[in-house]
């Protein structure tokens, strides 16, 4: 029988492939999400059942479903005993016929940004690459990715995440990458961990991969003692060492010196997107020694919510909304309000979220945020949040507010007033929303 059911997977792995070559299809899980030839797969989670979804998959155009109840009859049906058994070794298939090379991004802050930018990097120097769907980070969003990863490419990028131990354990026996970075390794998602030495031994777990050849760390902190020992095929840095120079031409030129070697790239992009174009340099030259382009940073990597200003119309003047709504980390934060600070634009304001998931140290790391912010020369600051809001009386100057919602009543009186609007915090605290109320 287990034979059978081998041969059986077999042959629905070879007939996906065909069917994606032939009609370009995706693999969904979300049937809402279906278009003509794609192909549906039904997942059961504590909440809902991908089962039942199969029909309206293929109403909506699958060109066929595969799911694990086998009560559901369909001639575009294909029953499977076990749907995440299925997914496990289609991954593995997928792999396994791959003969690319596999990139691994993972970090506490820039991982979308970074593995979008490497992707981008790659594709202007000829070199056919396939990256993973926009943040999906996690398990299952890796076995998605991997599931629709191009087959024919030379690298595929794979962006990984964890919240908790073990995690980089399981996300790195499924994808064994040849190469792989980390942006940063910071205190934010530190809540899940039991110390600072905790998370960086989780997180240098990307590099036990069997199959890797290189990997490039970036460690912000110079006077911390490593807590295990780190292969000899991985680089140690930190880019605050580098004394990173720009200055704008037609392009950002970036200049610095590494190893006692002067190096010149260009960049779309200033502030923090600078390092990651300098990251993005460091860890690609490890493997790759020729580059037909030295822009090293692209602005078609920022996505939504992660940088990108926003020009919204309020009454009679166009507003600018410098947009990293999606995230932060007390160091990101700090990073990007100073070069908000530092900009020549007129009638600036913040609007700054807390930041979440930092376990024990919360009120440490916003009282250290909250002195950093009452530095600025930008005086008009709003702060959202219950982490702020709980320090409310150590500033009285600085204007707080438990939730988006408090402030989206009485933001009024600062648009009227501003033109330049800085939006960061935690995606918790749904900043997007009042983003969204700027009309």
């Amino acid at each position: 029988m287990i034979v059978k059911w081998q041969n059986h997977m077999q042959n629905i792995f070879k007939r996906i492939l065909q069917i994606r070559d032939k009609y370009n299809s995706l693999i969904v899980f979300d049937s809402r999400l279906i278009k003509q030839n794609d192909i549906f797969i039904g997942i059961k989670s504590k909440n809902r059942d991908g089962n039942l979804f199969a029909l309206d998959a293929i109403k909506k155009g699958a060109i066929f479903a595969i799911i694990e109840n086998d009560k559901i009859i369909h001639d575009k049906v294909i029953f499977v005993k076990d749907i995440q058994l299925f997914i496990k070794k289609f991954n593995q298939f997928l792999l396994n016929i791959y003969n690319g090379k596999i990139i691994a991004i993972s970090g506490s802050v820039g991982k979308t940004t970074t593995k979008e930018n490497i992707f981008h990097i790659l594709d202007s120097n000829q070199l056919r690459t396939y990256r993973s769907f926009k943040n999906f980070n996690n398990k299952l969003g890796l076995q998605f990715s991997i599931m629709n990863m191009d087959i024919k490419s030379k690298f595929a990028v794979f962006e990984i995440g964890i919240n908790a131990p073990k995690e980089m354990d399981n996300l790195i026996k499924i994808l064994q990458p040849h190469y792989s970075l980390l942006t940063s390794i910071e205190d934010s998602h530190i809540g899940n961990f039991k110390n600072f030495s905790d998370l960086f031994a989780n997180k240098i777990k990307i590099f036990n991969s069997k199959r890797l050849i290189k990997g490039l760390v970036n460690l912000r902190k110079n006077d911390f003692q490593l807590p295990i020992k780190i292969s000899n095929k991985v680089d140690l840095i930190n880019l605050d060492n580098l004394k990173i120079k720009i200055h704008k031409q037609k392009l950002f030129t970036i200049s610095f010196k590494y190893n006692d070697h002067y190096k010149k790239i260009y960049s779309d992009k200033d502030g923090i997107f600078s390092e990651t174009a300098v990251l993005s340099f460091l860890f690609l030259n490890l493997f790759i020694k020729k580059f037909s382009s030295k822009k090293f940073f692209f602005k078609e990597a920022i996505l939504d919510s992660r940088g990108k200003i926003i020009n919204k119309r309020y009454n009679n003047k166009i507003i600018r909304v410098y947009d990293h709504s999606y995230n932060a980390s007390p160091h990101s934060l700090k990073k990007q309000l100073i070069h908000f600070d530092n900009l020549k634009v007129t009638k600036k304001f913040c609007i700054i979220g807390s930041v979440k998931e930092l376990g024990d140290h919360t009120e440490k790391f916003h009282r250290a945020l909250l002195e950093d912010i009452n530095t600025l020369k930008v005086k008009r600051i709003i702060l959202i949040g219950e982490e702020f809001y709980k320090l409310r009386t150590l500033y009285k100057t600085l204007n707080f507010y438990k939730s988006y919602k408090n402030y989206i009543k009485v933001m009024k009186k600062d648009l009227e007033f501003g033109k330049n609007i800085f939006v960061m915090g935690s995606r918790l605290n749904k900043l997007d929303k009042v983003i969204q109320n700027i009309c």
